[in-house]
């Protein structure tokens, strides 16, 4: 499918998304509730609960900076996940030598970007643009902006931050993010997003990918999760997903839709 009928597609998502039923006034007045009733604090642990905690917790961490230094230094990637002998590549050693040797095309860094039409029940629909990766093996940019609107008026959303791999296996990635946010329209705020996301390439062309976190304001909070299929067709992955929005002084998922979109690995 080429530029053109990808173009197309998310038009006719965005548009069908425009007209949908919604409120964001209604986002606002609970937004600016939930301000002022912050969710009451969990009682802190004991002193001796917190020792055997943090015993435990430095081994898991000296595990895991093992295999992350084995997981994330000595790789590069192909163009596209499913390309043939791999998206993420490893050196093989060269006994003759004694070092590794890497393939001509040998790549350090990663990217994709993805343009989606979306729907979140009770405040709009819109369009999210994405883009992300490893500038260099392990570590690199993400950023995300999107406009929400209830065919009357609209939030927009910014968001800057940075994408750090944990785990890279061509089945399995997961990575950490942190991002400034910034909301201008209806809603005017800035705050911290930080969360987890996995991608999983079980078996050509099947795509699945997981993200949650948090919406970190000053005083308030969103708990935020997405949950997303898609197809890889060389390059592109056409994907769809369900997005949740839950405020965290609510029991119940405050907001959720579905999104369909294109994603472009290079």
């Amino acid at each position: 499918m080429n530029m053109y009928k990808n173009t197309l597609l998310i038009l006719f998502v965005f548009v069908m998304t425009m007209r949908a039923y919604a409120d964001l006034d209604s986002f606002s007045d609970r937004v600016i509730e939930s301000e002022q009733n912050p969710k009451p604090e969990t009682p802190s642990e004991s002193s001796d609960e917190q020792s055997s905690h943090s015993g435990f917790g430095d081994f898991l961490a000296q595990m895991f900076g093992i295999l992350w230094f084995y997981n994330n230094i000595y790789l590069y990637y192909a163009d596209y996940p499913y390309q043939a002998g791999g998206y993420i590549r490893r050196p093989v050693d060269d006994t003759l030598i004694h070092t590794k040797v890497y393939a001509g095309d040998a790549k350090y860094y990663r990217f994709s970007t993805s343009l989606s039409g979306f729907y979140l029940n009770d405040i709009g629909g819109g369009s999210w643009v994405s883009f992300s990766g490893n500038a260099y093996k392990f570590i690199g940019p993400y950023a995300d902006a999107y406009v929400i609107t209830d065919a009357q008026k609209f939030q927009v959303g910014t968001r800057l931050g940075i994408h750090f791999s944990l785990l890279q296996f061509n089945p399995f990635n997961a990575s950490f993010y942190v991002q400034w946010q910034f909301w201008n329209g209806v809603l005017a705020r800035h705050g911290v997003t930080t969360g987890f996301e996995v991608r999983l390439y079980p078996v050509k062309p099947l795509t699945f990918r997981l993200k949650g976190g948090s919406q970190l304001f000053k005083r308030f909070s969103i708990g935020e999760l997405e949950l997303e299929m898609g197809i890889m067709v060389k390059a592109w992955e056409y994907f769809a997903g369900y997005r949740l929005w839950t405020l965290y002084n609510e029991t119940l998922p405050s907001y959720f839709g579905a999104y369909l979109g294109v994603r472009r690995y290079f």
